[in-house]
This record gives structure tokens, sequence and C-alpha cells, in this order.
């Protein structure tokens, strides 16, 4: 039996958005919804504007929705409670704790990552074809504890001191409930990097390694098209330690071909297939969605 809370985490937030490479939208749609709403909170009472009390972050695993949702915390200055979906569905009890503990730490972040788990689509099969990204949860809750989900949401959303903010790469299998007004109720897409987005992100993971004249950071960007966050950076790890392992005691430099080796390793999370699957569900969302 594991105590009261410890199956979520109450985390002193160290990533900020200026660590995360890239998604200058994603972060200024965070800013307005999230960031500014916490870091403020007299100006917007003041101008009648109620934060929303939820937000989605949907995308290809990897994308950084994780590290966006504590840098929200990091730049708004306030506390941050993180959880994984999957690990709490079997303990009711503790999504009422965690939410005790958001209203006691307000003004306060809560991350529940893979939401869809908790908060999953009933009797209807998934849109995505299998193979195109990973499948459905294995498990999921029962109708009782989403409906514990949605009482603590609901509770909580009068308050404009805590904001949830769910993460999921099936928005598929999410049910619409969990993104009605008051829940999760605004969505912000966290796309695959573009190459900007990539040569930035290989910037901010290599700008303390030592680096050969041959390489070239434009020219990574351009190979490594359908790599999202996470693979850039096993990238960047794998090359490195291709490189000491060659060079041993005598290393001085990470060189364009160790990079070349690395990709053979760390092959892209995402396929074309993926990435249009994930762009033509953006096109299906409504316009609205991304309005404060």
């Amino acid at each position: 039996m594991k105590e009261t809370g410890a199956y979520f985490k109450i985390k002193q937030p160290r990533w900020n958005f200026a660590k995360v490479g890239g998604l200058r939208e994603v972060k200024e749609r965070l800013e307005e919804m999230v960031v500014l709403p916490l870091k403020y909170p007299e100006t917007f009472r003041k101008a009648n504007l109620a934060p929303p009390s939820g937000v989605l972050l949907w995308g290809p695993p990897g994308g950084g929705k994780t590290v966006l949702a504590e840098a929200c915390a990091y730049e708004a200055g306030v506390n941050y409670i993180a959880v994984k979906a999957i690990e709490i569905i079997g303990e009711p009890e503790e999504i009422t704790a965690m939410y005790d503990k958001a209203l006691e730490l307000a003004p306060c972040v809560v991350f529940i990552n893979e939401v869809d788990a908790l908060a999953p689509k009933r009797g209807a099969s998934s849109l995505w074809a299998v193979g195109i990204t990973r499948d459905a949860p294995v498990r999921i809750a029962s109708e009782e504890v989403t409906v514990i989900f949605y009482e603590n949401l609901d509770r909580v959303a009068e308050r404009w001191d805590v904001i949830t903010i769910g993460g999921t790469y099936r928005p598929d299998v999410l049910d619409d409930q969990a993104r009605k007004k008051g829940r999760l109720e605004r969505r912000v897409y966290v796309p695959a990097p573009s190459y900007e987005d990539r040569l930035e992100i290989f910037k901010i993971h290599l700008r303390n390694t030592p680096l050969n004249e041959d390489v070239s950071l434009e020219e990574l960007a351009r190979l490594t098209e359908y790599y999202v966050g996470a693979d850039i950076r096993g990238l960047v790890r794998e090359a490195t330690v291709i490189a000491i392992r060659e060079q041993g005691a005598n290393f001085k430099g990470v060189a364009m071909r160790h990079f070349l080796e690395a990709m053979k390793r760390v092959p892209p999370y995402l396929s074309p297939e993926a990435a249009k699957k994930y762009e033509e569900t953006l096109k299906a969302e409504c316009d609205h969605c991304y309005l404060f």
C-alpha cells in the first residue's frame, strides 16, 4: 500500500520556454492561456477575463508536451503537480487527493500525461489505423474513475488559480466530455518540429558539445525530417557516445560522421503516414479551439 499522494508528484519546475526548442506559436498560446492568467490574476479580474480551466496539448509522442506543461509553471512562478494517467487510474482516491493538494498549493498547474487513459471514449473504435502510431492505452480507467476525474475538474473549474493541462498523442480516443466547457476546454496542437524548430533544438542540445568543423547544424536539421524533440536529444547523445568510444581519453569533438552513424541507431519516431494523420486531425479541429 502506498501513502496518499504517492501517485502524483509535486515538482520544482526546471524547464522554461527558452529551453524548449522551436514551437513558437505553441508557447505563445500557452503564455496567453496559462502563464499570464496565473502570473497576473488581478489584471485578468480587472479586465473581467476568465482564463480557461484546462488545456489539452495533443500531438506526436516526444514532441515536448510534458516539458511545455512544466515550463508553463516555471514561467508563471507557480507550483506544479504532474501525474501519469496510467499510474493513477487504479487509485481513484488519488485523483481527489491530487486536486485537494492543488487547491492547497494554488496557484498551481496540474499536468496529466496521456490523459486519454483517464477519460477514454467508450464503445468506439479508433479512427487511427494500427501501425500509424502507438495503439490506444492497454489500460483505461473504469467509468466510475472517469466520473471522479470529471467531478474534480468541475470543482476547480470556478477557480482562477488552478489550471489543468492534459497531454495526449491520441486525441481520437479521448472522451468528448473531457473537452467540454470548464474542463480541458482549449486545445493546442504540438506539431512535429519544422526545419527551423529542429535547427533550434540542435543548437540548444549542442551548445556545450565540442563539434568538428565539418558539422553542419543546418544539414542535420535537413536530414532529420520526422524527428521529434525526444528523437533529436537521443541522436545527440548517441553521436556523442560514438565519438567518445572512438577517441577515448583523446576526445576532442563530435564529427558529422558520428551523427550519420547515430541516425542508423535512432530512427525518427514519426512516419510520413503518422505526420499526415496528425495534420488531417488538425484540419478537422474547429478554429475557435485556439481562442482565449
